[in-house]
């Protein structure tokens, strides 16, 4: 063989090496995704159907909702309600539903690795979760909360063979479960609170003879619930008149406007006192130092009986509780760093994972001292590890840089 022919194979061999590099340049990771949602659902529909549009229109008709994508790279398969169809909608629901992105070209784009609110973006809408599913990427998501006015108390009245004890009934539906309560004599107003329970005795405020009604609306009980609704109309009680011979002494008025007089119907529930929530039980004790599952939620409570929020240690485990208690779960991200609260996997719920290993959809993550997830080259137990920066999922069975790590995610010299 002379010296042109091995040039002319070395040359062709290299076009054929080339190609089989270049080849898998041609498809890209799309690494993260951006869906808009157009609602404009109001208090007692039902849900629609979804109407897609892949060209990123935002236009919207009332009492519809319209799911956009604005990409040449993927578009909308799919979307599907996860709530109820057949559910009339309330303030403050937020409705779910599912979308499926599908690349536009398998052959040069696609779906890999994890993806979550740092790499899914929900315009006009909440992220819930995303997974892998085939080519396809499921978004699960939540509509923007429904705005409009609380729904009214019903049957206000005064309570019969009580001396000034006002009840009203929740509202059917639309309630938020807190009411504002004021009581007149004729025209002029008396007291007035805030209260989760559906009764109060403001018996101890009528020091006067004279002719009594009270008013009852229904209002926010959190800063969220203020974001999208608004307060009910007043809903006016029947009037009692109180004789000069039967008027209160005052014994029994309460600066935080809960009368301690009546702790049969008024202390039980959600109370608001001096900036804080506290829990009364029916026989007038309260939840403290522990945990209260109230409302399918769990809520943390003080030694002071104060209701948690933030972050929050208990019996050697570290909790994240929202701004209105709730215990958080699930994954949450504080500046850069991402942390992740139990959902009940072997563990204990609500807890925050230090030093562990976590298994989820697919993905291992590994969680340091701190509760911070790991990133990028780390050390556990010995071995080396590498969690792809942003997204955390371990590497199995890849080169990182000039470093490979085997099936068990171990680098090894």
């Amino acid at each position: 063989m002379n010296k042109n022919s091995r040039w002319g194979i070395s040359i062709l061999l290299a076009a054929v090496i080339s190609s089989v590099m270049i080849f898998p340049g041609f498809a890209g990771v799309i690494s993260s995704v951006t869906v808009t949602v157009n609602s404009e659902l109001n208090p007692g529909d039902k849900l629609p159907n979804i109407s897609i549009d892949n060209s990123g229109s935002t236009s919207v008709d009332e009492g519809d909702i319209v799911v956009s994508v604005s990409t040449d790279r993927y578009y909308i398969a799919d979307a599907e309600w996860i709530t109820s169809t057949s559910r009339t909608m309330e303030v403050g629901d937020q409705p779910q539903m599912k979308v499926t992105l599908t690349p536009v070209d398998t052959n040069e784009d696609y779906f890999k690795g994890t993806y979550r609110s740092s790499n899914v973006s929900v315009k006009k809408g909440t992220f819930v979760s995303a997974s892998k599913k085939n080519d396809s990427l499921i978004v699960k998501l939540k509509t923007k909360a429904i705005k409009g006015t609380f729904a009214e108390p019903e049957e206000a009245c005064w309570k019969d063979n009580s001396k000034g004890t006002a009840k009203w009934s929740k509202p059917s539906e639309g309630g938020t479960g807190y009411y504002e309560v004021a009581l007149r004599r004729g025209s002029s107003s008396v007291h007035k609170i805030e209260t989760s329970s559906t009764s109060y005795n403001f018996y101890p405020y009528m020091t006067s003879a004279g002719t009594y009604s009270f008013r009852v609306r229904t209002i926010a009980k959190t800063s969220t619930e203020e974001q999208y609704g608004t307060k009910s109309e007043w809903v006016e009680s029947g009037e009692i008149y109180i004789a000069k011979e039967d008027v209160s002494d005052g014994s029994g008025q309460s600066s935080s406007g809960q009368s301690s007089s009546d702790t049969s119907t008024t202390t039980a529930g959600w109370r608001y006192l001096n900036s804080a929530w506290y829990y009364y039980y029916p026989d007038g004790t309260y939840a403290k130092n522990n945990w209260a599952y109230i409302s399918e939620s769990w809520f943390l409570f003080g030694e002071d009986g104060k209701m948690l929020t933030g972050w929050q240690t208990k019996s050697g485990y570290t909790y994240c509780l929202a701004d209105n208690g709730n215990m958080s779960t699930g994954w949450i991200k504080e500046g850069s760093r991402w942390y992740f609260l139990n959902i009940g996997n072997d563990f204990v719920l609500g807890a925050l994972l230090k030093n562990r290993w976590l298994e989820l959809n697919g993905s291992i993550y590994y969680f340091l001292s701190d509760g911070v997830m790991a990133e990028g080259w780390t050390q556990v137990d010995g071995n080396w590890y590498y969690f792809y920066p942003g997204q955390g999922n371990k590497a199995v069975n890849a080169w990182v840089d000039t470093f490979y790590v085997d099936q068990d995610g171990v680098w090894r010299k």
